[in-house]
């Protein structure tokens, strides 16, 4: 019997059977994977408050034949204040879900470890929704599909005026010339200064995000350039995207639904 410990995120929890659990975890070691936790369900379960989504937990794992399981966990972050607001759940969970369906099994990225980590602690505390759209934008450049911001991505040339154009298949950002020479549905108008927040939110850690002013209208830009680079590039389309965007988006329409 082969034992093996590993702390982990719990990305998420499948109920199976009466009692027992299948997670998705997250981990610095051996990246996503999927493990049983038989039992954890039943409220005499010592498993149970740590395999909860959202936390951090800390595994002894036993390796078997068609899936590992969990022998013993323990919670090391709980994450409460997720779980008092509602917009801060939501993004939560928008991180979490980006998460299981942007990396592959069995692979490790100490890096995302570390930022899925950092950006659990900063939803709790920080702007929710730029924490959460910083880790997308962050998320979706450590998966090789950094966008250009700096200039034109087809001409190359430096951005003037206040519009631009954005377009996943380009690569990013394109001047008006450029984007007045694709189809209209080839790109998104957008501010200037929505680019600049960007670039911002790209080399800034998390915990300075608050230090933005961020107004609504941007942040509805923002949400629809990561929304189309994240659906272009990773094929995926977000479902808690969509939950957040039927309830209005914003962290105080969410937070009054």
């Amino acid at each position: 019997m082969k034992l093996y410990k590993t702390d982990a995120v719990v990305l998420r929890a499948i109920n199976n059977r009466d009692v027992d659990q299948l997670l998705v975890l997250f981990s610095q070691e051996y990246g996503k994977m999927r493990v049983m936790a038989y039992g954890a369900r039943k409220t005499t379960s010592r498993k149970r408050g740590a395999v909860q989504p959202l936390c951090f937990s800390r595994f002894l794992l036993h390796q078997g034949r068609e899936i590992d399981s969990v022998s013993q966990c323990e919670g090391l972050e709980a994450f409460p204040e997720l779980l008092i607001e509602l917009s801060r759940l939501c993004y939560a969970s928008y991180v979490v879900e980006l998460v299981e369906n942007s990396t592959i099994e069995g692979e490790a990225s100490e890096i995302v470890f570390r930022l899925l980590l950092e950006t659990l602690r900063q939803l709790g505390k920080n702007d929710a929704e730029l924490v959460a759209r910083a880790f997308a934008l962050k998320l979706v450049t450590l998966a090789g599909y950094k966008p250009v911001l700096h200039s034109c991505a087809s001409c190359h040339r430096s951005l003037i005026g206040r519009e631009v154009g954005f377009s996943p298949a380009a690569g990013g950002i394109l001047c008006m010339d450029c984007a007045r020479n694709k189809p209209p549905d080839s790109f998104i108008r957008c501010n200037r200064g929505t680019v600049e927040i960007l670039k911002l939110m790209l080399v800034w850690e998390l915990s300075k995000l608050e230090q933005l002013k961020v107004d609504a209208g941007t942040r509805r830009e923002l949400r629809t350039l990561l929304k189309a680079h994240i659906e272009y590039y990773l094929g995926y389309q977000c479902k808690t995207e969509r939950f957040i965007e039927m309830l209005g988006g914003s962290s105080a329409t969410l937070n009054n639904a």
